[in-house]
């Protein structure tokens, strides 16, 4: 993805003429990632949600999962807390559909079941912003995006002169601490960006059920980093990267004491990059790694896993003319893993480990046509081939279209397939892989509108429909992952609206109904069939602001959880925050999640925080 030079001419393509000078300028909202350029959300013809800094700082919630999970089309399951095994679905599927990018560097694990990002692997402080495109994106990234993708930076080096930081602090309850500190700078043809970020929680029981009641401690550290320099106007170096690193204490429910677990994860990422513009052709050539080795220690057994992912690619894209261009591009990735398993004796008493390693290669070639056949009217029209070691080719394709019937409605449709290699440890694991299997394709469709009223006021609705078919699931009764014959299909219905009640208050909804079944017809586990979020936000006088937001999920299927399947019931949680400007810049915040004390679990014998209040200061200079 080319997100420096050739967004230059991607915005003079897409934006409104520019005032004068000396005249503020709102630019239209942008997504970096529905398409290979960047380009006006309202043109793009995907589903894209886009949260901001502001926005990530103002919401009341402890994680960016939890904020995440307000978002129309997403819903967040946690293994009990922050730092604990967590994972985001989009439109009812699981996060193994929809890869997570960092920094521009692609961070799912290739050595967890389903090849897939632990949000409890990432902290809000820091994080400059989170895009999530959802809808099937393979033929711009290949494997694994069938429900979307999600990209998060954790920092963002200036692109004209000056500098800039923020800084903030709080602590709160089950011994919470947390600090964030981030600066960037730039001069005439450089820049720089960090962040850096430190969580320490005492945590609460991960399980809640007879027999548990220690408190699982979970601490972490993280960082981020951006550079460029522009040797000359038309070449530019740029190097981003990220760290992790955590380690607390989990219910591993193992006999003979289910509370003896710990964990330690540490990851990292890399990416450099030279873009240079030749015209009306630009081009990039980059390469990144990202490399994670975790390992959970319980009742005296260590299992360690680990994996590196190591990508080269060139890409260039070609003004044809005024409103039109073309994308291209190939790449190489290798994956390598490491994974454990436990052996068992006749009685299945377990009495070790055993460890494998292996990896796997894939190359793709893409292109894209972004054409804009008049000013009203956008389409972008994608195709992908990937040639994997273990299976051979695939094609993934995308054609998405928006129409600005009038100043006030975009009508926008997508329809797309895509496919999920199977990961390294469903082939290959020693006690569970199956060599034999095949990739999992997809079809997916959507079709929106969006509206904006005069007073400010937005509304926007989209229907979706996603299928897969020759899903890997897990098969007890071989203890191996294996090919489910028949199709998997999750359809619904995405609502979301912005009201502006006078200067001061702002109101904002999200509404989801979902219908995600298996191939036997079964509902999908752990998705909320209605999913209704509202918010609002108040700048109570000029230096007083609040804001409360409400989350309803109901009617979710019979879920297994720690003592077996078990109904969920219905909740509603509420959270709120007030914040206070004693100086330009600088803040208190007092915020409570679980303002109402809700008693709920979203997986069965997993705890929920109860009551919580944090307080907190942060700034910018």
């Amino acid at each position: 993805m080319k997100h420096v030079l050739t967004s230059v001419s991607a915005l003079a393509l897409s934006l409104p003429a520019i005032a004068q000078a000396d005249t503020a300028l709102e630019l239209a909202p942008i997504t970096f990632y529905a398409n290979d350029l960047p380009l006006e959300l309202g043109r793009s013809g995907s589903s894209v949600s886009v949260l901001t800094e502001e926005e990530i700082a103002a919401s009341p919630a402890t994680t960016l999962a939890d904020t995440l999970d307000a978002l129309p089309g997403l819903s967040v399951t946690n293994n009990g807390g922050p730092g604990k095994s967590t994972q985001l679905r989009i439109r009812g599927l699981p996060n193994q559909y929809a890869p997570v990018y960092i920094n521009g560097i692609e961070a799912t694990d290739a050595s967890s079941t389903q090849a897939n990002f632990n949000f409890g692997n990432i902290l809000p402080g820091g994080v400059t912003r989170a895009e999530v495109v959802k809808g099937t994106q393979s033929a711009l990234y290949g494997s694994d995006a069938i429900a979307g993708i999600v990209a998060l930076e954790l920092a963002k080096a200036p692109e004209t002169p000056g500098q800039e930081g923020r800084a903030a602090a709080e602590v709160g309850a089950n011994g919470t601490k947390s600090a964030t500190l981030g600066y960037g700078v730039a001069g005439e043809s450089w820049g720089l960006a960090v962040s850096a970020t430190r969580f320490v929680t005492d945590g609460y029981s991960s399980v809640d059920a007879p027999g548990y009641d220690e408190d699982d401690p979970y601490q972490a550290t993280q960082i981020g980093l951006d550079a460029y320099w522009d040797v000359t106007p038309d070449l530019r170096f740029g190097l981003s990267g990220f760290g992790y690193s955590a380690d607390g204490d989990y219910d591993a429910n193992s006999w003979p004491d289910p509370e003896d677990g710990t964990f330690a994860s540490d990851s990292w990422g890399l990416r450099t990059y030279a873009q240079l513009q030749t015209g009306a052709v630009a081009h990039e050539l980059s390469f990144s790694r990202f490399d994670i080795d975790r390992n959970f220690d319980a009742v005296g057994f260590k299992d360690e896993f680990g994996s590196t992912r190591d990508k080269i690619a060139y890409s260039g894209s070609w003004e044809i003319a005024e409103g039109r261009s073309l994308s291209f591009g190939i790449d190489r990735t290798n994956e390598e893993a490491e994974f454990s398993a436990p052996v068992y004796d006749s009685t299945w008493t377990r009495t070790g480990t055993q460890s494998s390693s292996e990896d796997v290669d894939n190359t793709g070639v893409f292109a894209e046509l972004a054409w804009a056949f008049d000013p009203a009217l956008d389409a972008v029209f994608s195709v992908r081939h990937d040639e994997h070691s273990e299976f051979g080719g695939e094609w993934s394709g995308r054609a998405a279209l928006s129409w600005r019937a009038t100043e006030a409605l975009t009508l926008r449709g997508a329809l797309a397939k895509g496919y999920r290699a199977p990961s390294l440890y469903e082939l290959f694991n020693p006690s569970y892989g199956n060599a034999g299997l095949d990739p999992e394709t997809s079809h997916s469709a959507e079709i929106g509108a969006d509206y904006s009223f005069a007073n400010g006021a937005t509304l926007g609705a989209t229907l979706f429909y996603t299928e897969i078919d020759d899903l890997i699931d897990y098969d007890f009764a071989t203890s191996s992952y294996k090919q489910i014959s028949g199709t998997t299909v999750s359809k619904g219905l995405e609502l979301a609206g912005r009201l502006p009640i006078g200067e001061r208050i702002s109101l904002t909804g999200g509404f989801t109904y979902t219908d995600a079944r298996d191939s036997d017809d079964d509902p999908l586990q752990r998705v909320p069939r209605y999913d209704l979020s509202l918010g609002v936000s108040a700048e109570i006088t000029d230096q007083l602001s609040g804001g409360l937001s409400v989350s309803h999920k109901a009617d979710f299927p019979d879920t297994y959880g720690v003592t077996g399947t078990q109904s969920v019931d219905d909740y509603t949680l509420v959270n709120a925050q007030v914040a206070y400007e004693f100086r330009n810049g600088v803040e208190a915040y007092l915020r409570v999640e679980n303002l109402f004390d809700e008693d709920y679990a979203v997986i069965p014998d997993y705890a929920t925080s109860d009551r919580a209040a944090y307080f907190g200061i942060r700034a910018r200079f």
